[in-house]
This record gives C-alpha cells, sequence and structure tokens, in this order.
C-alpha cells in the first residue's frame, strides 16, 4: 500500500481482514484508483458492518468507502459500503443478518449508469425481507461522498 491512503476493512466480528490503498488524487493511465489485497474477495464482506451493525436505525448502502464515512461523519451511523456497485449473494445475507422485516434500508448508490443498474438490482433482491427504499440524485455523477453535512441531515430529518 507504498504511496496510497490505507483504509482497514473489517468484517462483522470487527477482526481486520484487509486493507483498501486508494491512490491519493487521481491516478495516472496505468494505475488503479485502488488496490486491494491479492486473494481478498471484496463481495465477502460489508465496509463498516462491525460499526453499523451496533446502531439502532435504517441501513444505508452506498457504493464505496469515502461515501460511506462522509454518512457516518454527518451522522448517519448505520452506513454499509459494498466497495462496489452490485450487491454479491454473501453480501445480501450480511444484510439480512443485521436487519429483519421491520428494518428500513436505504439504496444510495452513485449516479452513474452502474450505481443505477446496481440500486434496482439491489432493490429487487431486499424489498423480499425489508422495507427499501432508493435515492436518486438530482444530477448526474452525483456520489453520497459529495453531500454536505446540511444535505445529509435534511435526508435523514
Amino acid at each position: 500500500m507504498a504511496d496510497r491512503i490505507a483504509i482497514p476493512i473489517h468484517n462483522a466480528k470487527g477482526e481486520v481482514v484487509a486493507y483498501a490503498g486508494r491512490f491519493p488524487g487521481e491516478p495516472g493511465e496505468d494505475t488503479p484508483k485502488y488496490k486491494l489485497p491479492q486473494g481478498f474477495r471484496k463481495s465477502l464482506e460489508l465496509f463498516n458492518i462491525d460499526r453499523a451493525g451496533k446502531e439502532p436505525g435504517l441501513l444505508v448502502i452506498v457504493e464505496g468507502f469515502f461515501g460511506c464515512m462522509k454518512l457516518h461523519q454527518f451522522g448517519c451511523r448505520r452506513v454499509v459500503a459494498l466497495m462496489g456497485s452490485t450487491m454479491s449473494a454473501a453480501q445480501e445475507e450480511l444484510i439480512k443478518r443485521h436487519t429483519d422485516r421491520n428494518s428500513q434500508v436505504i439504496v444510495m448508490l452513485d449516479e452513474d449508469e452502474a450505481g443505477r443498474a446496481g440500486r434496482e438490482d439491489i432493490a429487487v433482491r431486499l424489498a423480499k425481507f425489508v422495507f427499501v427504499k432508493i435515492h436518486t440524485f438530482d444530477k448526474d455523477g452525483q456520489q453520497p461522498e459529495n453531500l454536505s453535512a446540511e444535505e445529509v441531515a435534511a435526508l435523514f430529518a
């Protein structure tokens, strides 16, 4: 993770299972924005599930680390990141374990082609066992990490 911002990834028990390395700024053509350890399967984990699982209230699902961190920083403590725009079967099971039939989930993926496709699939799958609301952004390209404290407060008021 040299020359990268290291982001620890914990499992539901709170154990560190990997570090994601984020290239600071915009990477060059041959440099990936994120680097994960060889053999780590992000589809088996939900970023921040160890903290979010201990919090009451609705669960917010976002794509990335920084969207999750931003919402948490602004008071939305029950937030997890898929580490991408799709939800795996293992991630769906983790969500099931941390919710019940009375739970509410907000799917807040990035406002781009991948995010729009992912949120529809996630909503259909999760709606079988929880109440699901899809959050859409007004502008193409907008992401949860770009929200202000006031916008986050308004969303969850």
